[in-house]
């Protein structure tokens, strides 16, 4: 019987386990939490939208995985009653320079395979969304919103039926490595042939801690804080500005929520303390660019949470997920899961499967 052991039950931690269990095999699984409860981390700190693969270089893993993932998550959603809107987006552009970047953003999106996009003239843009402000707009017709705490849900109800076991509230690991297999403080009885180390912001610690010697990239965490309002207007669409394709910069988009309301944002902010009053102002000032109808005084802080990005070198930021398998050892690292990490991660699953020829 082959022993796998997965480090984290977030969304990701979760979709591996789902497909890893799906099928009756020779498997059994085991699934560790440093929380009580699944989904605590990252994974309940986003806009839950569902992208649709327009800005990603092409054949980047961010490129085919949010692709093929997009597909699952409405494919998945659909089959189990979760709810999600097919809610589409608009990349608006508000001044000439920001109409070249819609260009750009089609021709991008031509090439990634996503070619149900359209730039919007203003007057067709004022009949679709008549509550926004700008010149033109470049539409995606596959981005969407989804429910991801009934997604994980789900996930985890299925795989507790396909008899893969969770336990809650590791607070400290440690692995034992041979070249074959692996052991742990956790389960000192127990021995791993499979090690998929998917902890978010904390796996290159792991990693690092593990194996002492490798050169792994270096955790680079950015926090993103979301600011919330339930004021009623008519705007139906995720909202982003836009923007060059794969350059990430910080934006404030309106994504509607599927109870009501809208959220704007992630900021970036790499300090480690929010000032919530100056970052709202701030928020504002984005917002009444494209959205003059805002009312300051129905804003209010809704979340945050952090992007784990990775740097390989000293001044070279890596754009794309680190999904890799070690070589001589059947461990798994899943380093800088960021967006679209949550539109992929049904399809990470099947990567991951995948190149551990399960």
């Amino acid at each position: 019987m082959t022993k796998i052991l997965i480090i984290g039950a977030g969304i990701v931690g979760l979709s591996i386990a789902y497909e890893l269990s799906r099928k009756k095999k020779n498997f059994k699984i085991f699934v560790l939490e440093k929380n009580k409860k699944i989904g605590f981390g990252n994974s309940r700190k986003n806009s839950e939208v569902i992208h649709s693969g327009i800005y990603y270089k092409k054949n980047s893993l961010k490129n085919v995985l949010c692709i093929q993932g997009k597909k699952l998550i409405y494919d998945f959603c659909k089959r189990y009653k979760i709810k999600y809107s097919r809610t589409e987006k608009f990349f608006l552009a508000c001044s000439k320079k920001e109409e070249k970047y819609l260009n750009k953003l089609r021709e991008n999106s031509l090439k990634n395979g996503v070619k149900d996009v359209k730039i919007i003239d203003k007057k067709k843009l004022k009949i679709m969304e008549p509550n926004l402000i700008g010149r033109k707009a470049l539409l995606s017709k596959s981005s969407g919103i989804f429910d991801t705490v009934g997604f994980m849900k789900k996930l985890f109800q299925i795989t507790k039926k396909n008899k893969v076991k969770f336990i809650f509230n590791i607070k400290k690991i440690k692995f034992f490595v041979n070249k074959k297999n692996f052991k742990t403080n956790i389960f000192r009885d127990k021995i791993f042939d499979y090690v998929i180390n998917c902890a978010g912001v904390e796996a290159i610690k792991i990693a690092n801690k593990t194996f002492p010697d490798s050169k792994f990239p270096r955790n680079y965490l950015v926090r993103g804080v979301y600011f919330k309002t339930m004021q009623k207007f008519k705007l139906r669409r995720i909202i982003y500005r836009a923007m060059v394709p794969g350059v990430i910069r910080e934006r404030i988009d309106t994504t509607p929520l599927l109870d009501g309301g809208y959220i704007f944002g992630p900021s970036v902010e790499k300090s480690k303390t929010t000032n919530k009053k100056k970052l709202k102002y701030k928020f504002i000032n984005g917002i009444k660019n494209y959205l003059p109808e805002i009312d300051i005084n129905k804003i209010s802080y809704f979340k945050e949470g952090y992007r784990p990005k990775i740097i390989f070198k000293k001044n070279g930021i890596n754009e794309d997920f680190y999904i890799k398998k070690m070589k001589n050892y059947n461990w798994i690292n899943l380093f800088g899961i960021e967006s679209p990490g949550l539109t992929s991660a049904l399809s990470i699953a099947k990567y991951v499967k995948k190149i551990c020829n399960l």
